[in-house]
């Protein structure tokens, strides 16, 4: 104990001097190699492995047959609110543009499906991911002061990453607490994604509206429902199913509500009528392959699969 070392009388310079070079001491031999090794353990644990990068490559290699894309994945140094760098896993859609965005959500589903943990990547063009603790903690996501600048970072624990820095702290952890009960709501109903843009909820988890889904977005379309897309200014599609087994329609929407909604293209603004068309017609185009048969209404693009998706 250091108060062994100290007096109750007046310690004298030499004394003193004394006295601080045992707490020092103390500090190096006793409390500095137990900080590093707990370091050293929160690095190992969310350090990717390669076993980690062959799983998450061999679910993703046949993500899209697109020869002129792919899937690129790499490890990207994170800094961490202790102040350390941590080396997080990463994936993400590459073309010749750059990453896109609207593919991310569905990557994550993919990995997600492959048994690995993911970043939700709805704000984001880049997937982080890395093995499933074998125990599930309670609180997956935290915050803490910013590494960057003022503010709060949410930092996910399972991959290690920082997933968005908030202004306000009482927002941030109400951010923290959802994401966590949506990871629980998750694991209990024992499915790899509650949510994925574009897609309504009752057909993703389908593999054929799911692969329909993607499909728009490597064409450069928005799913509707990423965070932060002005869908005012950017049009996204959304698809739901019809009332017919095996068929399902493509809405366009563009916010305000007011302006369009689905099935009701009448509400277009006469601008809009245009770039609604062609919109509706390049779905079409995208959309239409074997085993499909994609028709265009008044409303949406309605696609019909030979094959009817089995009821869930």
């Amino acid at each position: 104990m250091l108060g062994g070392a100290l007096s109750s009388r007046h310690l004298r310079p030499s004394e003193a001097k004394a006295t601080a070079r045992h707490t020092a001491d103390h500090i190096r031999r006793r409390l500095l190699p137990a900080h590093t090794a707990a370091l050293a353990e929160l690095r190992e644990r969310t350090a990717p492995q390669v076993a980690t990068f062959r799983r998450a490559d061999a679910a993703l290699a046949g993500f899209l047959d697109r020869p002129q894309d792919g899937v690129a994945i790499s490890e990207q140094p994170v800094r961490r609110p202790l102040g350390w760098t941590a080396r997080c896993a990463v994936a993400w859609w590459h073309t010749l543009d750059g990453p896109a965005r609207g593919i991310a959500p569905f990557m994550a589903d993919v990995l997600r499906r492959a048994g690995l943990a993911t970043t939700e990547p709805h704000g984001s063009g880049y997937v982080f991911f890395a093995e499933s603790p074998a125990e599930h903690s309670d609180a997956r996501f935290l915050i803490a002061p910013a590494t960057g600048g003022e503010g709060w970072d949410l930092v996910d624990e399972f991959t290690g990453a920082c997933v968005r820095t908030y202004d306000d702290r009482e927002w941030a952890q109400g951010i923290a607490e959802s994401a966590d009960g949506e990871e629980d709501a998750a694991r209990r109903a024992q499915v790899a994604s509650m949510d994925l843009p574009g897609l309504s909820a009752d057909l993703i988890e389908d593999e054929q509206f799911r692969a329909l889904a993607l499909e728009l977005p490597t064409a450069g379309h928005m799913p509707y429902g990423l965070t932060d897309v002005d869908y005012a200014q950017t049009p996204g599609f959304h698809i739901y199913p019809s009332a017919e087994p095996g068929r399902a329609k493509v809405a366009r929407l563009l916010e305000p509500w007011g302006a369009i909604r689905p099935g009701a293209r009448f509400e277009a603004p006469e601008r809009e009528v245009e770039r609604y068309d062609k919109d509706m017609e390049a779905y079409a185009r995208l959309l239409h392959g074997l085993g499909r048969n994609v028709t265009i209404t008044t409303g949406s693009v309605q696609v019909q699969f030979d094959s009817p998706p089995p009821g869930p």
